[in-house]
This record gives C-alpha cells, structure tokens and sequence, in this order.
C-alpha cells in the first residue's frame, strides 16, 4: 500500500462544496421573506377612511335646495357636541368586519374657525366634542390620525356666543372641523 496526497484533495473538495451549499441555501431561505414596511399602516389609513366617510354622511343634507342644512353644520353651528359625539360613534361602530380595531378608537374634534378683522383675520378654535375615553387616555403608543371637513354655515349668528367671535363676513361663515383618532 502506497500513501500519497489524493485523500487530501478529496477532503478540501468535499469541505468547499458542503461551504457552497451552505452559502446556496441560506440565500435562498432569506430571498424567501419580504418584508414591506407599507404594510404597517394600512390599518391607519383603513381608520381615517372611516373617519372621512363619517363625517361625508354626517355633513349630507337630507333634503336637497339651499335652505336646507346638513347636520353637521346644524351640530356646529348651535354647538351641540354630544349630538356630534352619539351620531359620530355610531358612525365609527358600524359594522366593517374590523370591529377590533373600530373597538377600541378614540377620538377629539376641534372647530377652527375665521374672524375677518384687520388685513388677515384671526384664527379662533373651539373644543368641540370628545369620545367618552379620551380624557382618561389620552397618552398612546399610536400616533392619532387627523381627519378634517370644511363646513358650511349659512347662518353663523350662533357662533358668536360660544366661538369666540364678534364679526363674520355675511353672517356665513366657513369652518373647519378637525377630528383626531387614534386607538386606545
């Protein structure tokens, strides 16, 4: 029986090949799993879809013509927030398939609005109505996700008292009113 050098070709062959199957497989297991960051806040952008479409039903008239006024307007305008505050929750609750995230939502509305006095006015806002919840949590790990509307009052008397305001244009006035939501 001879000895040679064979034995170790063979043996650094096999190593390197057995390196290469290695480096192959983990490649392809971790080519496997893509994560998309975009996916995180599609449930944020389902909420302030719902948040949108809330206040499109809310600030509907029933009755078409120009005399007649939504009821999100009537709801600023005599600034009735716990009527905002049933109409807008059944609105958030209704049944989406989603009744986990729609649980669990807070929410705090905040009408701003002009006064016309000097060369640019000043911007006045007003605490408008709140979810039950929201003053008890108001500190979440979730960013609150903004949802605004421009209102139309055709009548802004009323707004003098609780605004803050002294002077309209017209007496009309445009309003907006910006809801916040974020979940508990």
């Amino acid at each position: 029986m001879v000895m040679n050098d064979e034995g170790q070709l063979y043996t650094i062959e096999g190593i390197t090949a057995g390196v290469i199957m290695l480096i192959t497989a983990f490649t392809i297991f971790n080519t496997g799993v893509v994560y998309t960051p975009g996916d995180a806040h599609i449930s944020d952008m389902q909420i302030q879809q719902l948040g949108y479409d809330a206040l499109l039903m809310m600030d509907t008239p029933d009755e078409n013509g120009p005399m007649y006024e939504s009821d999100l307007a009537t709801m600023i305008r005599t600034d009735n927030g716990s009527w905002f505050a049933s109409v807008f929750s059944s609105y958030l609750t209704k049944e989406t398939g989603a009744t986990d995230i729609v649980d669990s939502l807070e929410y705090n509305a905040t009408v701003y609005n002009r006064v016309a006095s000097g060369t640019g006015g000043t911007v006045y806002s007003h605490a408008f109505s709140h979810s039950a919840g929201s003053a008890t949590s108001q500190v979440t790990r979730e960013p609150a996700i903004s949802v605004s509307r421009y209102v139309w009052l055709s009548d802004a008397n009323d707004l003098r008292s609780h605004y803050g305001a002294a002077e309209y244009d017209n007496d009309e006035q445009m309003v907006l009113l910006e809801v916040l939501i974020w979940r508990r």
